[in-house]
């Protein structure tokens, strides 16, 4: 049976939180797969209409927040969509001028493709595709690896705009440090956080801000590493934690928010299959996909977020 065409929210309404896992759960990705896998993100990222908030590159798998600017790509124009699409495969490639027969043969469009061409470019489906796909054959032929690389198609969640947003993206940022790799969330080469650290002007090239994070600039990223801190101090059974020293010395370095409260979110719901942030747009998900209600449920008596699982059947 074929698959279903993906659901997206709106670039006015929300993001999407990537999940892909190696098959069969394997550690497959090094030092040097990781440092690939970022280049090939970065160079995705100039082609694709889509903005990367965070990322986080591990061993058997990896998390990125983005937003597709569908509008944007049906707005642009030829000559810009062709230097898009040439920064993906090449400046010697141009796209096909219409949709392939079964023998093979392309059936022009009246456009040449160019209405083919916008959607694929303004699509996050597609661009994780890409993505993926290109990934695994660079490490198949590198290691002369058979079968598939990836487990099945991605899974993720769809993220409201603002405050959740910031909230999934502290999530992302945490997950070396919920796993035991690093003591602190920048010292972990492959994350946002940690790009942003060591390489600022990089990290300014690939990741698009988050309009919640009340200023920009170096006083921003003090801010958003507050954030990070703040929900990498709470305590999660099963996981390792940022430790109290180190979170007072950030929070000294920037100033008390008052956001260690704030942040007693249940973190947990940021799991593939739901949808995570305010109530209008989860119901409004829900009835895209013709599913089954499932009432939202709030995150805390302090959080404005909701979650829920709108694909059950």
């Amino acid at each position: 049976m074929p698959r279903g065409a993906r659901s997206w929210t709106s670039e006015l309404s929300g993001s999407f939180h990537i999940i892909s896992r190696v098959a069969g759960g394997d550690r497959l990705l090094g030092d040097q797969e990781k440092e690939f896998f970022l280049l090939l993100l970065e160079r995705l990222a100039r082609g694709f209409f889509i903005d990367i908030h965070a990322f986080c590159i591990l061993s058997n798998h990896f998390h990125i927040l983005a937003t597709e600017r569908n509008q944007a790509a049906r707005e642009a124009s030829r000559k810009y969509l062709l230097k898009r699409y040439k920064d993906i495969y090449g400046h010697e490639n141009l796209p096909p001028p219409g949709a392939f027969d079964r023998d093979g043969t392309v059936i022009p469009d009246r456009d040449d493709g160019m209405d083919r061409l916008r959607d694929r470019l303004g699509s996050v489906s597609r661009f994780t595709q890409e993505l993926k796909q290109s990934f695994g054959r660079w490490y198949n032929k590198r290691t002369d690896r058979k079968g598939f690389f990836w487990a099945d198609r991605f899974k993720g969640i769809i993220v409201s705009l603002g405050e959740a947003q910031l909230a999934c993206s502290a999530y992302i940022d945490l997950n070396p440090v919920r796993a035991g790799i690093v003591k602190m969330p920048e010292d972990y080469r492959w994350s946002s956080i940690g790009l942003k650290s060591r390489d600022p002007k990089r990290a300014g090239r690939l990741l698009t801000a988050i309009s919640y994070e009340p200023v920009s600039g170096p006083q921003g990223s003090s801010w958003y590493r507050l954030f990070v801190y703040s929900s990498g101090g709470i305590a999660k059974q099963g996981h390792a934690s940022i430790s109290e020293e180190k979170t007072r010395e950030v929070q000294s370095l920037v100033g008390q928010l008052g956001l260690k409260e704030k942040l007693k979110y249940r973190l947990r719901n940021l799991s593939e299959g739901h949808a995570f942030g305010n109530k209008d747009l989860i119901e409004q998900v829900q009835k895209m996909h013709k599913r089954k209600f499932v009432r939202p449920r709030k995150i805390s008596e302090e959080s404005s977020l909701y979650a829920t699982r709108v694909l059950k059947s």
